[in-house]
């Protein structure tokens, strides 16, 4: 018995013991850092990258702090393992002080080591350096190139006649390494435009201005009621419950209207036929997709259009208006069941995405949509909703 006694008194002991070497401290409890010795500078376009080297086992990450424009204190962060850390947010291509600290495990600070970057220009400067805006149809047009694809804002306003004040006219997103953008619904008289360009740092670049008229341009009256359908040799057939009257029906977002074609294992192009009920130059169209499967399946990727002012059996005899093919903003490519939608390539086809005329097509009556491919490899093809916008020739 007393054996017993003895064996369990020693177990607990053991245990008590071992229990106390569980805590865990943090390594270095309350001690200082030394200050970061080791790093450079690679100075980028309204940023810079600083990298560093760390021999002190007591730094758990090092923290730079610097001020920008207007009093406003920034930080970033980087651990030991990763050994660079970016500054951003530089309004200026000039230098600027940065104060790298060594922060311990208990978030002990070193001394600051104050160092010098000096950022490229920034990309909301150089983007709105070359931007082009231009007379279009309804508006204007917006065009440039945004060679390091940074998030930028991209505003246009107008002057008040009256006032002389600017008004807010619409705001575009990108991050794409070119833009093309579309202001519309402008009245057709000579107005004094401009544009300016936002970064995500709140940055704001001056504002830009240009004269001119926006050309006049309506959108075509097509309801599912005023149009004629027309069905040519070799044209695709749509299913019973999703003919081309729901192209025009107003219900845009809803995958279970449209016009589907059948689903009946004919290869691809795929060609329907409108008949417009007047002639017109066109302008521009929209196509909202099947909203579940933006940029995937079934939705028509590669189009074409054709137009006449008659209805020619021959399609050989038919007036090429546009081409469009991979036309999805951000650029990056299909990939079943997961798009990876960027916010611009889910904005554009929420607000149906946009398809531009040239100026100098002929004014047609019918017009014959072809479609050579999808973005999925199917047999059918989906086209939930279109609206087309233009000017009627008398």
């Amino acid at each position: 018995m007393k054996i017993l006694e003895l064996s369990i008194g020693f177990f607990s002991l053991f245990m008590l013991l071992a229990c106390s070497e569980e805590k865990h401290e943090p390594l270095f409890l309350g001690e200082t850092p030394n200050a970061v010795s080791q790093y450079s500078v690679e100075n980028l376009p309204g940023a810079a990258a600083v990298t560093f080297k760390l021999d002190d086992p007591r730094t758990a990450y090092v923290k730079a702090v610097y001020t920008v424009e207007h009093g406003v204190t920034r930080e970033a962060k980087a651990s030991k393992y990763d050994n660079k850390l970016m500054v951003d947010g530089f309004a200026q291509s000039r230098e600027y002080s940065v104060a790298l600290y060594a922060i311990g495990k208990d978030e002990q600070e070193s001394e600051p080591v104050y160092i010098t970057v000096h950022p490229g220009t920034p990309p909301y400067q150089t983007v709105l350096a070359e931007l082009n805006v231009a007379a279009d149809w309804g508006g204007g047009r917006v065009t440039g190139e945004n060679p390091t694809s940074a998030q930028l804002m991209i505003g246009v306003v107008k002057k008040d006649p009256t006032s002389g004040e600017w008004v807010d006219v619409e705001v575009f997103f990108t991050e794409s390494p070119s833009f093309n953008f579309n202001f519309r619904n402008q009245t057709p008289v000579e107005t004094e435009f401009g544009v300016y360009t936002r970064d995500p740092w709140q940055n704001f670049s001056d504002t830009v201005s240009s004269v001119f008229e926006p050309w006049e341009e309506i959108k075509l009256p097509l309801t599912h009621q005023n149009f004629n359908q027309i069905v040519l040799a070799g044209d695709a057939i749509g299913q019973a419950s999703y003919g081309l009257r729901r192209l025009f029906d107003g219900i845009r977002f809803s995958w279970a209207d449209g016009y589907y074609s059948l689903n009946d294992g004919t290869p691809f192009p795929k060609v329907i036929t409108i008949d417009l009920l007047q002639t017109y130059q066109l302008s521009r169209f929209k196509y909202w997709q099947n909203g579940n499967l933006y940029y995937q399946s079934a939705n028509a990727k590669h189009i074409r259009i054709w137009g006449n002012t008659t209805l020619d059996p021959d399609f050989d005899k038919w007036h090429l208006l546009g081409e469009w093919d991979d036309w999805r903003p951000s650029k990056r490519p299909p990939t079943t069941g997961n798009p990876g939608l960027t916010e611009e390539d889910l904005a554009a086809a929420q607000a149906g995405n946009d398809f531009d005329f040239q100026l100098e097509i002929p004014g047609v009556r019918y017009i014959r949509i072809e479609t050579l491919s999808t973005w999925e490899p199917r047999t059918q093809v989906y086209y939930p909703e279109l609206e087309f916008w233009g000017r009627p020739i008398k």
